[in-house]
């Protein structure tokens, strides 16, 4: 069934108009709105915070809308997206939860709801689960790793705990989604179309909007990647497409 919804074009780029927020939320369009800090000040902690609880909220959003939007989908895959919803909402609390006992506040910093503009554009639940768990999800295996070492160097444990909890279930969502995409292929092969076309707009638009700002890019952790159920084939054909 397609689906009917309101878009938005940025820099010449067709995405979905931004999820509803609260008027305490400044709601901007490109990376370079965004407020970022240098260093590791508390301004620039509480920032860097803030904007992994709203991609949180993305992620939910996203996930219930694939809900939604495809209630002809498998039992068991529309299972996997509500367990993920249950996921989000944890690490958004927990993250705003950090926010507050650093001093800081719903709102305090401007939020990017780009994500959900990219992938609930797709018009089928594979694309989507290629763009957002496949693509997003998987990528960000990598910063959290990082991240996680980055607030233990700070001396802060309990935030650095945070980021293990959400890389951990990031992994969970990018294996069923991997799984479902591989068992849905071999029964529909058409369905790597839909992929294909999705990959295909997802490049366009960080062409479109990388001006100026770092976009999505598939960082690459071996170990995670294999966990996650990549391939030794995928997980070589993603080094070296970042080489």
């Amino acid at each position: 069934m397609k689906q009917i919804f309101f878009t938005k074009v940025i820099c010449g780029i067709e995405l979905r108009s931004d999820p509803a927020r609260e008027a305490a939320f400044e709601v901007v369009d490109l990376h370079s709105q965004l407020r970022q800090f240098s260093g590791t000040s508390a301004e620039s902690q509480r920032e860097k915070l803030h904007r992994e609880f709203n991609n949180e909220i993305q992620s939910l959003e996203i996930a219930a809308q694939s809900i939604a939007e495809y209630p002809e989908a498998p039992w068991d895959l529309r299972m996997q997206l509500a367990r993920q919803c249950w996921d989000e909402t944890r690490h958004a609390r927990l993250c705003l939860q950090r926010v507050i006992e650093k001093g800081g506040f719903k709102g305090e910093f401007p939020i990017l709801n780009q994500e959900w503009g990219v992938v609930c554009m797709q018009d089928s639940i594979e694309a989507r689960l290629a763009v957002q768990n496949r693509t997003f999800e998987a990528g960000s295996m990598e910063v959290f790793r990082q991240s996680i070492e980055q607030w233990k160097v700070l001396g802060d444990e309990k935030t650095a705990e945070v980021m293990e909890t959400i890389l951990a279930d990031e992994v969970q969502h990018v294996r069923y989604a991997n799984e479902w995409l591989k068992k849905i292929s071999r029964e529909n092969p058409r369905t790597l179309l839909k992929v294909a076309q999705a990959m295909d707009y997802l490049k366009r638009v960080n062409a479109a909007l990388s001006a100026g700002s770092p976009q999505h890019s598939i960082e690459n952790r071996p170990g995670e990647r294999k966990e996650a159920g990549f391939s030794d084939q995928e997980i070589a054909r993603i080094i070296r497409e970042e080489l």
